[in-house]
This record gives C-alpha cells, structure tokens and sequence, in this order.
C-alpha cells in the first residue's frame, strides 16, 4: 500500500513537470516571430507565464496530497475492540495467581523483566517517592489506576498501570504481561505521558492545553508492544490568519509531518469513529477493586 502511494504521487509529479516544460516550451520565441514580438514583450510573457503555472501545479501536488492522506486517514479502523478472555484457559485459580503475581509486582516483591533480559522493581521505573513524600502502598492505590483485560488478544488478560496525575514520573502508561511458564513479568516500555488506553490493542490522548487547538493521538499496539499504526492530528479554532475551524492532520501511516488541513465537516466525518471511540474509552479501576478477591494491604 504504501509502494502503491508513493507511485502514485511519483508519476503524479512526473506528469506535472512534464507539463510545465510543454508550457514553457510554448512561451518561448519563435525565431519567425522576432519581427513581431521585441525582446521585452517576450521576456513579460514568459514570466508571467511561468508564475500562473507554478502556482497551479503546486495547487495540484497539494490536491492530491490530501485526497491520498484522506484516503490512508479513511483505512484508519478506529473503533472500540475487545478481545474475551478464555474463560476455558484461564480458570478462577489462574486468575487468582494472576492477580497475586502482579500484586507483588507492584508490591516491589518481584521484578519485572523488560524483552532485552533486564529486570527492575516497580519502585525504580521512574517514580519518585522521595519527592512525593509518601510510601509505596499510598503511591499504588492513590496515583495509579489499572485496566485488566486482555490486550494483545492471547485469550489472557494483561494489567495495565496507568498513572493519573502528573505528580508521577512515571510517563505514560505501561503494559505488564505475565508469562506462566516462566513464572516471570515481562512490561512493555511506557507510552508518551498523555497517552490514556483506549481499549484492547490500543491508545489515544487529547490535549486540551495549547492555545488555539486540541491535539490528539492514536496508536495501535502489536502483541510486542510496537506501534503498528499511528495518527497525529489538531483541531484548529478560528484565527486572524484562518476564519474557520479545521483539522490539521500532521501523520498518518507512512504519511508524517504532511500538515494537510481539512474542513470541520470533512474532518468530523472521516474521523467520526475516532471520536465516538474516545468517548466510549476503557475505564480504569482502583487497586481495591482490583485486587478485591485477594488479600492485600
């Protein structure tokens, strides 16, 4: 798909060139027309020409730039996804190891094992409880919400700690896998900080803070913890350089850094499901509620 787009808008800029030399080829003067035209009129001609078909083919690259982002922004499947668990494999009593696994985990009892082999304590993935001044079982059950469910569409069910205020270095919300055989936790590396999860396989964020436009962001998650899809977009209020509201889509797929705009009515509906999608977002549970059928502190 992606050879298919970049084809697509070689050969579109192959014809435009093409194009423009035919035009130019026709501003230049015949040697039969030198009695009739002197040099100056020539030379007023051909760059006038020269400007009003630069302008069009530049109108042109940027029209089809945007109907290609469109149409990647359109193949974006962003509405909710839940995957069940198998409640076949995973029984009340592997449920309750489950729990009482990341329960240590996050009682710094365990470690955690990151895909390259090293291990670190829950304590030491970028919090700070000198500066919070508190201890462990305040930090976990009051600057955290967790999300339990199957994520990666295995059939089991994954944890994921969220952080719920910017008090926690801790970045942006983080995936911890047990592996049965094992016996060991494995945590995917943390998303960017105002990443929230969205639902199975996937995360979003909404900042609300920026004068004159709302960002947001979507990612889509491989079961390796990859981003195997990503869309980067704002909405732009109205300005003294722009009178109306607009999306700016700055990436989507191979499309990055593109800057396309596009109206609010187009925009609202190519990115309908997107925004149906964050309003119907998974909620996070507390440690209590999450750990309700274990004993815990």
């Amino acid at each position: 798909m992606k050879l298919l787009y970049i084809s697509l808008l070689f050969v579109c800029i192959c014809v435009l060139v093409c194009t423009f030399l035919y035009e130019k080829s026709k501003t230049d003067p015949d040697t039969e027309n030198d009695d009739i035209l002197d040099a100056n009129e020539v030379s007023d001609r051909e760059a006038e020409n020269s400007e009003e078909t630069e302008l069009t083919q530049e109108e042109i690259v940027e029209e089809i730039i945007s109907e290609l982002v469109c149409k990647r922004l359109r193949e974006v499947d962003f509405t909710i996804k839940e995957y069940p668990i198998d409640t076949e494999v995973y029984t009340e009593e592997m449920d309750r190891e489950y729990k009482e696994v990341f329960l240590q985990v996050l009682l710094n009892q365990i470690p955690v094992q990151y895909e390259d082999g090293e291990g670190t304590y829950f304590e030491d993935i970028d919090t700070d409880k000198e500066k919070l001044n508190t201890d462990n079982i305040t930090m976990i059950k009051e600057f955290f919400v967790y999300c339990y469910l199957d994520f990666d569409g295995d059939g089991l069910p994954e944890l994921i700690v969220d952080p719920c205020g910017n008090y926690v270095r801790f970045g942006g919300p983080r995936i911890f896998k047990y592996d049965r055989d094992s016996k060991k936790v494995y945590v995917d590396g943390y998303r960017f900080m105002r990443y929230r999860p969205l639902c199975a396989g996937k995360f979003y964020y909404e900042n609300k803070g920026l004068a004159g436009s709302i960002r947001y962001g979507y990612q889509e998650i491989d079961s390796q913890g990859n981003v195997v899809e990503e869309v980067l977009f704002q909405l732009a209020y109205p300005s003294s350089y722009h009178p109306s509201e607009r999306y700016i889509i700055g990436s989507v797929g191979e499309f990055t850094h593109v800057g396309v705009e596009i109206d609010k009515e187009s925009g609202d509906e190519i990115l309908h499901d997107f925004f149906e999608a964050k309003d119907n977002a998974v909620t996070g549970i507390t440690f209590d509620e999450l750990f309700s059928d274990i004993e815990h502190p």
